[in-house]
């Protein structure tokens, strides 16, 4: 496929000008030849000047794609990417591979920038390391459109491909660098943007143990959202503010939370919304409660839903929590039976607090085995969830789960 610079040229000498012709009194020979031998790259200022001098768009010099060709693919595109599951490397492979032939020399259109997003989210998914360099490349084109909440989205998707790897703090920065940007260009995001922003903002100061100020800002994003009615992601703030206030014991905030939470259904997806509140306060009367009867009551609540296709609906979560109600209240064989299928995160799980809490029921489990006299099984999911948690940040949660790794590991050290 032909480069910019081969573009140019052939429509020169199609139009028999010479180098200085075209040049005119904006450009010199020489800068005009590096640009056609590719040796340099022009402003868009400098494109402008070519394309116009050629009798062409500067759109029309960028593409070395045809636009229909671009719409059609993007079409192809944008039916297999709403399919594909997250964890799905193999159809995300076939993304990748569909969009390889068409990345280069793709024009400044938004159906470019699309492809270049999706491009990047399959390669992340398809486990390839080069996701960067086409989410950068899509981020530039939003940006030299104007398309500032697409160009916003890019910073998302790196934030959360970062924060899936818990680098949370690469993450966190991520959005500091989109803030700055928008307060330095006095960018204008939507009313949307901009609470997703502060919402993105206080979860990842939650993540790299900012608890006090995430939990300020959550509450300040809350209220932001009542006060210019956007409820966007209410039920995750919601479920975040909950989760905060269950860590510092104020229960009163907690089942403020809840109630907000209660309020929400009537404007959600009810199912999701239901599993999220029958989960939630599930893990509120295990862990601070310590009602582990009512704790049984809403995980069976969440149980009755799991037939629906929602990604939340995860059974793990069912296992997780019935498995640690039974075993607290010594119903052991009940609880081993749950803790048996209960065998892994859910793959949407991303924050440290969640990964904790999760990692807290393997603890359990653990502790299950051990009563069964099961050490070596016991004393190895033990060791999982004590070596997953040593790197993120301080929780009750963490205090329990090295509590149980320390306990078995003793056992196991007194009879070698």
């Amino acid at each position: 496929m032909d480069s910019l610079g081969t573009r140019i040229r052939k429509l020169r000498k199609e139009q028999k000008l010479t180098l200085e012709a075209l040049a005119g009194d904006r450009l010199t020979k020489g800068m005009l030849s590096q640009i056609e031998n590719d040796k340099a790259k022009p402003s868009m200022e400098s494109l402008d000047y070519i394309a116009e001098r050629l009798g062409v768009k500067a759109s029309e010099l960028l593409e070395e794609v045809t636009s229909s060709s671009i719409r059609q693919l993007l079409e192809q595109v944008e039916i297999l990417f709403a399919e594909v599951k997250r964890g799905d490397a193999d159809h995300h492979q076939k993304i990748v591979d569909l969009i390889r032939p068409s990345i280069e020399g793709l024009p400044l259109s938004y159906e470019a920038g699309r492809l270049l997003y999706i491009y990047a989210d399959a390669q992340y998914e398809a486990g390839l390391t080069t996701w960067e360099s086409p989410l950068q490349q899509a981020r530039i084109i939003f940006k030299e459109i104007n398309l500032l909440s697409h160009w916003f989205k890019t910073f998302v998707l790196q934030m959360t491909i970062f924060a899936e790897k818990r680098q949370y703090k690469l993450a966190y920065s991520c959005i500091l660098q989109a803030k700055e940007i928008i307060e330095q260009e006095d960018y204008q995001l939507d009313s949307r943007d901009a609470l997703l922003m502060t919402y993105y903002s206080s979860v990842l100061q939650l993540a790299i143990g900012e608890h006090e100020e995430g939990k300020k800002l959550i509450n300040e994003t809350i209220a932001n959202a009542h006060k210019n009615q956007l409820f966007y992601k209410i039920d995750d703030m919601y479920r975040i503010g909950a989760y905060c206030a269950m860590i510092d014991h104020d229960f009163e905030q907690a089942e403020h939370m809840f109630m907000k939470l209660e309020q929400y259904r009537a404007f959600a997806e009810r199912v999701q919304v239901d599993a999220l509140i029958f989960i939630l306060r599930a893990h509120y009367y295990n862990n601070y409660k310590l009602n582990y009867e009512q704790a049984l009551i809403e995980i069976e609540r969440f149980n009755e839903l799991i037939h629906e296709d929602f990604e939340i609906l995860d059974a793990n979560y069912y296992y997780a929590e019935k498995g640690k109600s039974c075993y607290l209240l010594g119903h052991y064989e009940e609880a081993k039976a749950a803790f048996e299928h209960f065998t892994k995160k859910p793959i949407f799980i991303s924050h440290p607090y969640d990964i904790l809490a999760l990692n807290e029921c393997f603890s359990y489990k653990a502790l299950c085995y051990a009563h069964f006299g099961e050490l070596t099984t016991a004393y190895d999911i033990a060791k999982m969830a004590y070596t997953d948690s040593l790197e993120l940040v301080d929780l009750p949660y963490k205090h329990k789960i090295e509590e149980v790794y320390r306990t078995i590991k003793a056992q196991i050290d007194s009879i070698s």
